[in-house]
């Protein structure tokens, strides 16, 4: 399934007020809107940080005085192509 062919779920997102930290693609933003998330301006306004670099200064700082849940790009994309909202943190378990 090429990433054309992923459907949001209807509010798939309705609850995530997310932060993007560093270059995110921005179909993976596009995925969140379309599914009812809301980007916000401020990381302390988010549910969630998406980030690729878990060594980024604003990472560290959502996670240690926020306490907030720091999530991968790959994790908006697999939570679509599964219809939920996956766990996090996310592990990808190799075979």
């Amino acid at each position: 399934m090429s990433e054309e062919e992923i459907k949001v779920p209807d509010a798939l997102f309705k609850d995530v007020k997310f932060y993007v930290v560093g270059d995110i693609e921005t179909k993976v933003v596009q995925l969140l809107k379309a599914g009812k998330g809301k980007e916000v301006s401020y990381n302390a306004l988010a549910t969630h940080i998406i980030a690729e670099d878990g060594d980024n200064p604003e990472v560290s700082e959502s996670r240690e005085v926020f306490d907030l849940p720091v999530v991968k790009p790959s994790w908006v994309i697999l939570s679509v192509r599964c219809g939920d909202l996956l766990p996090y943190p996310f592990t990808a378990k190799s075979s």
